[in-house]
Formats: C-alpha cells, sequence, structure tokens
C-alpha cells in the first residue's frame, strides 16, 4: 500500500490502521548511509570494490543479529524504503525474518522506492513548501518510530537523531517514554559521533545507551528493555540465535 502524503494531509489514521491490522505495537527504525564509499578512490578499483562488499557483509551481520532477536516481538521495521544499503539490507533482511516492513522516502526517492514485495507499508513525502528533495521525509520518519539503531549515516541520518532528540525533550518533560537511539560502534559516521554532538544531557541519558554498543545483539536488547517489549511478545514466533561470529 502506497499512501502518498501531501502537504500536511493527515496520514495517522492510515498508519493507524495498518498497524492495528497487524498486531503492531511499536515500530523500530533503522537508519544509516544508503551510499558510503571510500572518498579518493574511484569506483571501479579493486579497493573500492572489495570495500563495498566487506561493508555490506558486515552491516548485513549487524541488521540480522538484530532483527533475529526481535522476532516474535509485535514490532514494524521502518526503513527509508529505497535502493542501496542500510535501508535496502535492513528492508530485506526484515521480511525474511517474517516482519511487517515500513518505507519512507520522499518524492524525490519514489523512483528509487523498493517495490510491495519488500514493503508492507509505502508512504511518500511530499515537501512542505518548494520542489521535492531527498530530507522531506525527515519529520514523518521519526514521528512513526519509536526506537531506532543507526549503523553509520551521515547528513540525512544525523539530521533525523536530531530531530529525534528535540522531541525527547518535551516527551521526557511529560513523562512520557522518549524515542531510543541506539548508535553501533565501529560503523562509524554519524553512529561513530553521536555522543559527541550537542543534546541536553538528561535528554541523551534518557534516550541512549550509557555504555558503547557494538552488536546488533546488544542494540536490540536495549530496545527490548527500554520499550518493555516483553509485553507485546507473542511465544508462537521464536526469536533466532544471533551469529556469535559465525557467517550468515
Amino acid at each position: 500500500m502506497l499512501v502518498e502524503i501531501l502537504g500536511r494531509e493527515n496520514y495517522a489514521s492510515q498508519v493507524a490502521s495498518f498497524m492495528q491490522s497487524h498486531g503492531i505495537h511499536k515500530v523500530i527504525g533503522f537508519s544509516g548511509g544508503a551510499d558510503d564509499r571510500l572518498q579518493g578512490v574511484p569506483e571501479d578499483d579493486d579497493l573500492q570494490l572489495k570495500y563495498i562488499a566487506f561493508r555490506n557483509t558486515f552491516h548485513e551481520r549487524l541488521i540480522s543479529d538484530a532483527l533475529k532477536l526481535l522476532r516474535g516481538y509485535r514490532v514494524a521495521i521502518l526503513t527509508g524504503g529505497t535502493e542501496g544499503g542500510i535501508p535496502e539490507l535492513a528492508t530485506r533482511k526484515a521480511k525474511e525474518y517474517g516482519f511487517k516492513t515500513i518505507g519512507v522516502f520522499p518524492r524525490k526517492g519514489k523512483k528509487y522506492a523498493l517495490g510491495s514485495s519488500l514493503l508492507d507499508l509505502s508512504i511518500c513525502v511530499d515537501p512542505m513548501i518548494g520542489e521535492a528533495r531527498w530530507g522531506d521525509e525527515g519529520a514523518t520518519w521519526t514521528s512513526l518510530i519509536d526506537g531506532m539503531i543507526v549503523i553509520g549515516g551521515s547528513a540525512g541520518t544525523l539530521t533525523e537523531c536530531a530531530h529525534i532528540q528535540k522531541i525527547n525533550e518535551s516527551l521526557i518533560k511529560n513523562n512520557e517514554m522518549p524515542k531510543y537511539i541506539v548508535a553501533i560502534y565501529g560503523t562509524g559516521g554519524t553512529a561513530e559521533q553521536l555522543p559527541h554532538l550537542w543534546a541536553k544531557p538528561h535528554v541523551r541519558n534518557v534516550c541512549m545507551p550509557m555504555n558503547r554498543i557494538y552488536t546488533g545483539q546488544e542494540a536490540s536488547q536495549f530496545l527490548i528493555e527500554k520499550l518493555a517489549l516483553d509485553d507485546y511478545f507473542d511465544p508462537r514466533i521464536q526469536p533466532i540465535q544471533p551469529s556469535n561470529g559465525e557467517s550468515n
């Protein structure tokens, strides 16, 4: 199903209906780069090709281990919903493990959007003002998630995290559950720098892990505890043991 958001159109009821019809209680987002490359190295250079192969394998393992632990919990997986990088890897793995998937992308990225075989709900966001650009989807993306796992990433991921921190100021002030952010160290980019970027200390301490997270399993365990996902566990669907260093 494709939901196209035009300006201030209220899409909340459509998303709520999707979640209710599939028994979904929480939404977990995966955010990260879609086209990370070694800077200064030609696209067809053997070093660049080997780096991309390693990066994809590494990211796939992190995502796979995170999703294996989340199986059985009534959550949907939200991504940027477009081809390449973390958005596509996370979407494909989520479908492989039986999760419902949501993709949020701007009108500018519609031609790169993943198809209905991978996305159960596609949300195409038009700009509030002016022509369509990458980044128009940010406010919608952050409004839908309850927790997010950050793998690498650059400006788009950084913007999403900053927006969530601002939203959390109000949520925490009103004694509501914040939106949790889990960065996986060792993946570079935004994930590596998040603890060093300015945010109100009490907000950051509530919504982010105090200790460094290095694996997908640790990231999911943090979200399971913070979002009280055990309240939404379906015992008929058992989690899968993470890889523990073995190949997927």
